[in-house]
């Protein structure tokens, strides 16, 4: 479904794993649903990639730090220069909550 033509079941993902991930735990957070959000990080459609921007954010308090720097903050610094607005402000709010998380430790 991350390739279907019609952006609203890419968008129904995103919904979808944001909702497990609290869930489903650090393990099956980082090594199923992450991956998929990244892969939507490249998609063509800027609301697609702004949900990437948000659900990246909801899983700053499931994973581990080390995922974070390796996988979720260069996914979201890719974001911050990305050409729509609404992109670069998503991802740019994630890198500030990621960054008072890693402030606060």
């Amino acid at each position: 479904m991350v390739n279907n033509p019609h952006y609203l079941y890419r968008m129904r993902i995103l919904s979808a794993i944001s909702l497990l991930a609290p869930v489903m735990g650090s393990e099956i957070t980082c090594s199923k649903l992450l991956p998929v959000v990244v892969t939507l990080a490249k998609d063509r459609v800027a609301n697609i990639r702004f949900n990437v921007a948000k659900v990246l954010q909801s899983f700053i308090p499931i994973v581990d730090q080390s995922v974070m720097e390796k996988t979720v903050r260069p996914c979201l610094v890719e974001l911050a220069e990305d050409p729509d607005v609404d992109v670069r402000y998503f991802s740019k709010q994630a890198l500030e909550a990621i960054n008072q998380v890693i402030m606060s430790t």
